[in-house]
């Protein structure tokens, strides 16, 4: 455990300096409430970090842009969101709904659209499409397997959707570093720091995930998703069968991270209902091959072993922790236990 907290600290220092690094560098491109000051390095090092801000700084067309202005841009754009789905309702409910219950709503009803759209397609094309070359007999869910996952989630939805609420909330008032137009950074600075926004969350999905793992986390909310441990009892739609705490849990690394790393909010909450797609691929069980993503093959192992595998989108924090099993090992070993059984028979 002590090596594991030594790398976990050793991720932080690395993160930690990259960020101050990239505040230097993008540092012409005001981020909302930040204004970072000039930094005085004698020697050539001072010219070399000049002429890279302001090729940073170059790219940021609205970074002059006041604080007020962007937030009134958030404010607007979550507004825009909101039609997508409050068109839904009369003008004469729609009135009486305050802006934070119609974000909730909006999100409720998206989270349902593709939780059940996409986990649905999925389903189609695996199952009834491809089910005789993809999986074993007997290894498909069964129905009600599957509409005990539904339940689950439907239950579960309406507490994740104000995570995403509190989130335009709290952006929209002026708490978080988010930016409402790449152009306030300008594009490098974007991708800069949408790649540290990921590292990020990453590490706090790995660590939120294995610590529900432990005692009466685990008995009180993560088994919820847990019972679920076996190939034909996972499916599409296990993807959101959590306790309604836990899947905020886990989802919150997406929330925190906008308080120390500016990144865009329209990006920021793409890659929130992302999760939702990529939940429904990695309980399919069927391995991808494609390094190195941390795919169905990975989770389905997770959900065996209960000590694999905590990783969200990608291996690295797995293998830097040293949780990290690949299908290929896990068949390996699978393969020599049986083998040792028949051989002591």
């Amino acid at each position: 455990m002590s090596a594991t907290l030594a790398r976990s600290l050793a991720v932080v220092a690395v993160f930690g300096a990259v960020l101050v690094s990239s505040h230097l560098l993008a540092g012409s491109a005001e981020v909302v409430h930040t204004k970072f000051p000039n930094v005085v390095i004698a020697g050539h090092s001072s010219s070399l970090l000049s002429g890279v801000r302001a090729w940073f700084a170059s790219f940021a067309t609205q970074a002059d842009m006041p604080v007020a202005e962007r937030l009134r841009l958030m404010r607007e754009e979550n507004e825009w969101k909101n039609n997508l789905v409050m068109w839904l309702f009369p003008d004469s409910v729609r009135d009486q709904i305050p802006h934070f219950w119609q974000t909730w709503l909006r999100c409720w009803i998206l989270c349902a659209a593709v939780y059940f759209g996409v986990g649905g397609l999925w389903c189609y094309y695996t199952y009834f499409c491809f089910g005789d070359k993809w999986f074993a007999p007997g290894t498909i869910p069964a129905w009600k397997d599957v509409a005990e996952q539904m339940r689950v989630s439907n239950i579960a939805m309406p507490l994740y959707s104000m995570l995403p609420a509190l989130t335009e909330m709290a952006a929209e008032k002026g708490w978080t570093r988010a930016y409402p137009r790449v152009e306030n950074v300008g594009l490098p600075a974007y991708v800069l720091y949408f790649f540290l926004y990921m590292t990020s969350v990453e590490f706090g999905v790995y660590w939120m995930h294995r610590i529900l793992h432990w005692g009466p986390l685990y008995k009180y909310l993560h088994w919820d998703h847990h019972k679920y441990n076996k190939e034909h009892t996972l499916s599409p739609f296990a993807g959101l069968a959590f306790h309604p705490l836990d899947g905020i849990l886990q989802a919150v690394p997406y929330a925190w991270t906008l308080l120390y790393c500016p990144m865009h909010f329209l990006t920021h909450e793409l890659l929130l209902f992302a999760t939702g797609v990529w939940t429904t691929n990695i309980h399919d069980c069927l391995h991808g091959h494609v390094w190195p993503i941390m795919g169905a093959g990975y989770h389905t192992i997770h959900h065996t072993t209960y000590k694999h595998n905590y990783g969200h989108y990608f291996i690295f924090m797995d293998y830097l922790m040293g949780t990290l099993t690949t299908p290929e090992q896990y068949d390996a070993d699978k393969a020599a236990r049986a083998t040792k059984a028949v051989k002591a028979q």
